[in-house]
């Protein structure tokens, strides 16, 4: 039995077969009110034709209780269009890869719309896991998933010899329509002020800036500048525009899309980071990942699940089952695919910023306290009498009985009595969380101990208080960049 492979990623719908990508194209078709047929590719007719596409239909049907008939009809209108440029092989078998939005009900109205066009599918497996596995990643893995109009970030432990899906966190903002109009509103504004036309008042105009984003933006990332070009009959309007201009525009985008990743990373944890190549090209967002100090930031390219898919020894259908019922595979072993090595990036993230200056002092409604060599407390009762007299180890720090404190006040919610300890490790400066309802290093929940750096937030409880690392003075003038 030989896989062919469908990754349903509505950014990048792929189809491969033997380790390679036979197409992959986003989730943006017409809907069949104008001239052209349903389900017929329609991103280069997004914007000029706005009334004649549809680019949810996708999500709709992956996540909604009751999708509606017009998006189930035109999931099949396209999956069959898709198909059709892609005829399946004798010997072949389907496997979908699913996105981390898929929903189990989703998945249902999934397998009904492929069966009824006759596909022979034998099942569906984690996209997440499936990368993770073909990665043959040595530490646990985030991959960040960015769709047309959501993100969403996916957790996979590797155990041993296994890759096993944990858990997924998503958010409607981050998806790349909101990213290209954030884009598209800044060129306009732009050019409005430089050439008094604007290119949004002529659907043609519109559609020429959206197919151009990609290239620009791309140019912006990796030169620093880029122009954006608009043609209306014989004029030519266009503007420069810097990388930093392009990374501002996104940056609310970008911190959805960071803040997602944060939510599934242990503090501190060295974790690798898989993102698409696609996203890791975007101007600036480089820069946000590098507050995710010792992790290794992964480059894969579009349809790489359904590549990873395609190579997999997978099984057959369940004799005992029937048509009704198919697999969902969410744990795989950990097996490194040669064939596709090639086409991943690795690199380290937070170099510049791990051999940064340890923080000095931590700021507090204004009052800054001193992280000096010795220890410092923080709670609701941290003073001394409510201190315990022994040394409390943790790893190869130590809280000593002489430690000073912060004492916060009563009735803060999620704040315990002795809630956690500054304490040096060496040159370091490490933080131990005593609680019990967490404390958060830049959103990210503490297990048991992390490193800290200076320009860390570190969150005692929730809503909790908030407390800024900041390192002054002589720390930081010995250990600055050149």
């Amino acid at each position: 039995m030989t896989v062919f492979a469908i990754e349903l990623n509505d950014r990048a719908v792929s189809l491969a077969r033997g380790g390679h990508v036979q197409s992959s194209a986003p989730s943006a078709v017409f809907n069949g009110n104008g001239t052209s047929p349903a389900g017929a590719n329609a991103w280069r007719e997004l914007r000029s034709q706005p009334m004649a596409t549809s680019s949810r239909h996708l999500g709709a049907v992956l996540t909604q209780r009751i999708p509606s008939a017009r998006a189930e009809m035109l999931l099949a209108a396209e999956l069959k269009a898709r198909m059709a440029e892609q005829p399946i092989r004798d010997g072949e078998r389907i496997w979908i890869a699913t996105p981390a939005q898929a929903e189990s009900i989703g998945l249902e109205a999934l397998l009904g719309i492929v069966r009824r066009l006759g596909l022979p599918i034998d099942g569906f497996i984690d996209a997440a896991a499936v990368t993770t596995a073909a990665l043959q990643s040595e530490r646990n893995t985030i991959v960040l998933e960015l769709g047309l109009h959501h993100a969403a970030a996916t957790a996979v432990d590797c155990e041993g010899s296994q890759a096993r899906r944990r858990r997924s966190v998503l958010t409607e903002r981050g998806g790349f329509i909101e990213l290209y109009q954030a884009w598209l509103d800044l060129i306009t504004t732009t050019m409005v002020k430089r050439t008094r036309f604007d290119p949004l008042h002529d659907a043609a105009t519109e559609q020429q800036l959206f197919d151009a984003i990609p290239s620009a933006t791309q140019e912006a990332a990796s030169t620093g500048n880029a122009v954006a070009i608009v043609t209306k009959g014989k004029e030519r309007f266009e503007v420069a525009l810097t990388r930093d201009q392009f990374a501002q525009a996104a940056d609310p985008i970008y911190r959805s899309i960071v803040g997602l990743l944060h939510q599934l990373r242990p503090a501190g944890a060295p974790l690798a980071i898989v993102v698409p190549r696609t996203v890791a090209e975007l101007p600036g967002i480089r820069q946000q990942l590098e507050q995710f100090v010792g992790c290794e930031l992964v480059s894969v390219p579009d349809g790489f699940a359904a590549a990873a898919t395609s190579l997999l020894d997978l099984p057959g259908p369940e004799p005992m089952t029937g048509e009704d019922s198919v697999r969902l595979l969410r744990r795989l072993p950990l097996q490194a695919q040669t064939v596709l090595t090639d086409s991943v990036a690795r690199e380290p993230l937070g170099q510049r910023r791990s051999g940064g200056p340890a923080p000095s002092h931590a700021l507090l409604d204004g009052r800054a306290y001193s992280l000096s060599s010795e220890s410092l407390i923080v709670g609701r009762a941290a003073e001394p009498q409510s201190a315990p007299s022994t040394v409390i180890a943790s790893g190869t720090a130590a809280v000593p009985s002489t430690a000073r404190h912060i004492t916060l006040p009563e009735g803060l919610a999620g704040v315990s009595r002795r809630h956690c300890t500054f304490v040096h490790d060496g040159d370091e400066l490490v933080l131990l969380d005593h609680s019990t309802f967490g404390t958060f290093v830049n959103g990210e929940r503490v297990q048991e101990r992390v490193r800290v750096h200076a320009g860390d937030r570190v969150r005692l409880g929730e809503p909790g208080v908030e407390l800024a690392l900041i390192a002054v003075g002589e720390v930081a003038a010995t250990t600055q960049q050149p």
